[in-house]
């Protein structure tokens, strides 16, 4: 198709199209021309129609394309995009000049740098800079003690000078804003920084909360069951308090595994209570042994307050003898007879220096004597066993005695520390027959548990000698028998470490248990 150029009424040269004209024509002409325009063919020269001192025309002008609307909202797009780029690397500057900025709380803050609370770690991005000098980890809200850090623009530490709450000025690469345990420190510090040098320096506010949400009363009853049966649980979380709390519950067994149906996290409401049917998730009936009803309340900043309750269940099951377990794997069980005298203590004590676990079988009349240490046990994360009341030959006594010894061991226990031995028991010397074995099992003892290393501890051997024994002897799975002895405790240093050589972990018996998939 031929190309069309428009005139204007008395202009000698061409002009581009009007608004709205096509940039490439369409196969037919228009149907119309724009007023006081004609149309005419380029075949005719403009030259051969004027005089030859006439102005030459000027070229026919480019005429404009149509602009795509999609090109234009990409642009912009692009635009946007890299604006946001800007503010997010000038921002920390924005908030050194005290701006209200995006992301800080909207409040001017005067070089303080501010954000969301999120427990003992603060926010990665609280950065507020002085200089040359990027201060981090101030931000947030602090659940120990604050430790901002000092790095220069490469992110390499730098000195600075720095002091808290009008104190004398430190230089280091961290400042230290104290959180202590006593909650003294709970609250907003000025924070000043200024360079190593000296200077003007900067003020960050850093907040402190150590306070853990309150949990007033936690109930659980009855306090024993046996079979089938419907728990009754209240609680007493306080609604507002100073930063929320929010609050969750579950039945949990001595190695803290829930079980069983668990409570939604949820705000406090104030007093609450729980009907809970006392099985387990697949819907059997509780385990014998000693369970907690566990409170937990957690504030904004991450502080957690946790409270329980215990209750124990005792129903009867089959006992079974057991001397070692190699399903468990590279784990050994500590055990210890007796409970007599404040050994059993210092026992404990090793152990617990060592990050190992122990399980001890006592008598009745250990706990009525000793009911702090018994306690100690429990807080210590120890396992506890039965051991008898007093001690007598399992063999030559009757089912009806053997109950009697059994229950009366469990009291004292539960006297001492609202805790059931049960469903662990070692008969006196290892001596039992099948009576032993019945009454155990009509008693809530499934486990009825000896030996296969016996460190020979009771004869008065030296330390080193009784963890030779325990050491040597030791296979995955193995329960290495020792007592409550003076020598004994002296040679737990050493036994858990030759233990640990051999690639065996010393853990108590419900641990024990546990890996071999037997509770």
């Amino acid at each position: 198709m031929k190309e069309i150029h428009y005139y204007r009424a008395g202009q000698p040269e061409p002009v581009g199209p009007p608004d709205g004209a096509f940039a490439e024509p369409p196969d037919a002409l228009p149907e119309a021309l724009p007023e006081g325009a004609t149309a005419r063919p380029p075949e005719a020269p403009l030259s051969a129609a004027r005089p030859s001192n006439a102005p030459q025309p000027r070229p026919p002008r480019r005429r404009r394309r149509r602009r795509d609307p999609w090109r234009v909202v990409a642009a912009v797009a692009a635009a946007v995009l890299v604006l946001l780029v800007v503010v997010a690397v000038v921002s920390p500057w924005f908030g050194h000049l005290g701006l209200p900025w995006p992301g800080s709380g909207g409040s001017p803050s005067g070089g303080t740098a501010s954000g969301r609370a999120s427990g003992a770690s603060p926010p990665a991005a609280a950065a507020v800079r002085i200089g040359d000098i990027t201060v981090l980890g101030a931000g947030g809200v602090h659940t120990s003690a604050a430790r901002p850090r000092f790095v220069d623009s490469s992110g390499a530490p730098v000195s600075a000078q720095w002091r808290v709450d009008g104190g004398p000025w430190q230089t280091s690469q961290q400042a230290l804003v104290h959180g202590p345990q006593t909650h003294k420190g709970d609250g907003t510090h000025a924070l000043e920084v200024r360079p190593a040098g000296g200077g003007s320096a900067v003020t960050i506010k850093v907040r402190i909360d150590t306070t853990p949400p309150q949990i007033r009363t936690v109930a659980a009853g009855p306090q024993l069951i046996s079979g089938a049966a419907t728990m009754h649980f209240s609680y007493d979380v306080p609604a507002g308090q100073t930063g929320g709390a929010t609050v969750s519950w579950a039945v949990v067994d001595t190695l803290g595994n829930e079980v069983g149906k668990a409570g939604p996290a949820h705000a406090a409401a104030g007093p609450e209570t729980v009907d809970w049917p006392a099985k387990t998730s697949s819907g059997a009936l509780l385990f014998p042994g000693t369970y907690r009803f566990q409170v937990t309340a957690t504030d904004a900043a991450g502080n957690k307050a946790v409270a329980t309750a215990p209750f124990g269940s005792d129903r009867a099951v089959t006992g079974k003898m057991y001397t070692s377990l190699p399903k468990a794997g590279k784990l050994v069980a500590l055990t210890f007879d007796g409970g007599s005298g404040y050994a059993w203590r210092y026992i404990m004590k090793a152990l617990t220096k060592l990050h190992a676990k122990g399980t001890f079988f006592c008598t009745g009349v250990s706990v009525e004597h000793y009911p702090e240490v018994a306690l100690e046990a429990l807080a210590q994360g120890m396992t506890i066993g039965n051991h008898s009341f007093d001690h007598p030959d399992f063999q030559t006594i009757s089912y009806d005695e053997a109950r009697t010894q059994l229950m009366d061991n469990a009291q004292q226990w539960w006297k001492a520390c609202k805790a059931l031995p049960t469903p662990f028991f070692r008969p006196p010397y290892g001596s039992y027959n099948a009576t032993t074995l019945k009454a155990a099992g009509s008693a809530g003892y499934p486990f009825v548990v000896n030996w296969d290393v016996d460190t020979g501890d009771w004869t008065g051997a030296a330390p080193a000698e009784i963890a030779r024994r325990a050491i040597a002897g030791a296979h995955p799975g193995s329960i290495i028998c020792m007592h409550t002895e003076w020598n004994t405790e002296k040679a737990i240093p050493a036994m858990v470490k030759g233990l640990r050589a051999k690639g065996l972990e010393p853990v108590g018996l419900d641990t024990l248990f546990h890996a071999a998939g037997l509770m």
